[in-house]
């Protein structure tokens, strides 16, 4: 009779040991499958951290007449690590088919000045980012969306509205026409005295996209870069690649505390489960093989008796080995069966502790069931293995003499 028929046979025989031993595994492999759908989902989590916090190095130039060209913007964009980068810039211009609002009656050329500034998107890096300004129409300058966004003061001085046109002109004389997108205001254009002079007044701040700019300024380069990594954890990486770009010419900044804040609290969490995963493993091993141990001193007689007629220790072993994987597999089939009721009860238990920005998505899925397999199948071998090391160390003559004895 070969060794899987003995396992079945033995596993019909042993109902209760058999029941003990599922219900024991029941436990270990639905802590099992607990932990590593929580790993997953942190890991699922960190992916979208690292979309959201934005994390990001910016360059400026340290002389003036030195800017970063558009090639070395080009160079920047193939980086792998780079997601996208976002151009910054900033010049007077003279306005030829309005007025800006000034209270003040000098005649300085300051006082008949606008300032211009320049991005590629104007949700990041900006006042409007930080918070200072609002829009109160249309749209922000994107990579999708190129226009002007406009002081809403501006725009009430001058009468106009979303879709209309604002022509501005540089010192020498070069033309260019606005499309306006956007109204904005800052809540402290009041607080502003009379006598400022236009170009410093906020209601004369106009945001233009980069192609407008560069219309109007030619494509000479940009006094600031900022650029956005892809792997937050790989911005020290990146930012020696820029430096290799752009040698003796920027200083570099690095920003990714939003980052470190949001991934924080989901470090732990990872830590955490990780030792209690390691935990499980443990006194799984622990408890099976006690267990095992136990029913095989009660099975010396048997090992005794398939050595006597001629079954090889190697038999014995796969014997118990296939006993205990398929009380395992039973038990993993359980646990699975339960994983849609746990992810559940460990989606409400981790609330309180996910991010602000990022939710924990807790369910199960094909790589924790894999997971299971893998570390419930090196638990059972582990088990069997210390269970029966007695037996596989121990001379098939003394075992057949104790069991004469």
């Amino acid at each position: 009779m070969t060794f899987y028929q003995l396992a079945f046979r033995y596993l019909k025989r042993k109902k209760a040991k058999v029941i003990l031993l599922f219900f024991i595994l029941l436990v270990v492999s639905s802590m099992i499958l607990s932990t590593n759908m929580i790993l997953e989902a942190t890991k699922d989590s960190k992916a979208a951290i690292q979309e959201k916090a934005k994390a990001k190095i910016v360059l400026e130039v340290l002389e003036e007449n030195n800017q970063i060209t558009t090639q070395e913007v080009k160079e920047i964009l193939n980086l792998k690590e780079v997601s996208t980068v976002n151009c910054l810039d900033q010049a007077y211009a003279f306005p030829v088919n309005f007025y800006p609002v000034t209270g003040s009656d000098s005649t300085e050329e300051s006082n008949q000045k606008i300032m211009l500034f320049c991005y590629d998107d104007l949700q990041n890096d900006s006042a409007f980012y930080e918070g200072r300004y609002r829009l109160t129409g249309g749209e922000p300058i994107t990579n999708d969306k190129k226009g002007a966004v406009i002081n809403e003061l501006l725009a009430d001085a001058n009468g106009w509205k979303l879709g209309d046109f604002v022509e501005v002109q540089n010192a020498d004389g070069k033309r260019t026409f606005l499309k306006i997108i956007g109204f904005f205001l800052s809540g402290s254009e009041r607080k502003q005295t009379s006598q400022m002079d236009s170009v410093n007044r906020i209601e004369n701040q106009v945001f233009v996209d980069r192609e407008s700019y560069s219309q109007l300024f030619g494509d000479g380069g940009y006094s600031k870069v900022s650029v956005y990594c892809k792997n937050p954890e790989q911005l020290s990486l990146l930012e020696e690649q820029l430096l290799s770009i752009l040698p003796d010419k920027v200083n570099a900044i690095s920003s990714d505390t939003l980052y470190k804040q949001m991934a924080l609290p989901l470090e732990q969490i990872r830590r955490a489960t990780n030792l209690i995963l390691i935990l499980t493993l443990v006194m799984g091993v622990g408890i099976v093989s006690l267990l095992l141990c136990m029913w095989m001193h009660t099975r010396q007689k048997e090992a005794g008796i398939f050595i006597s007629i001629g079954k090889s220790k190697r038999s014995i072993f796969f014997q118990i080995l296939l006993e205990s994987f398929l009380v395992f597999l039973t038990s993993a089939i359980g646990a699975c069966c339960l994983g849609s009721m746990m992810a559940g009860v460990l989606q409400k238990a981790l609330t309180h502790s996910e991010t602000a920005e990022v939710s924990l998505n807790v369910f199960l899925q094909g790589k924790e069931i894999g997971s299971l397999m893998v570390l419930g199948s090196f638990l059972i071998l582990t088990s069997v293995t210390i269970s029966l090391l007695p037996v596989l160390k121990t001379n098939p003559k003394d075992i057949l003499s104790r069991m004469e004895g």
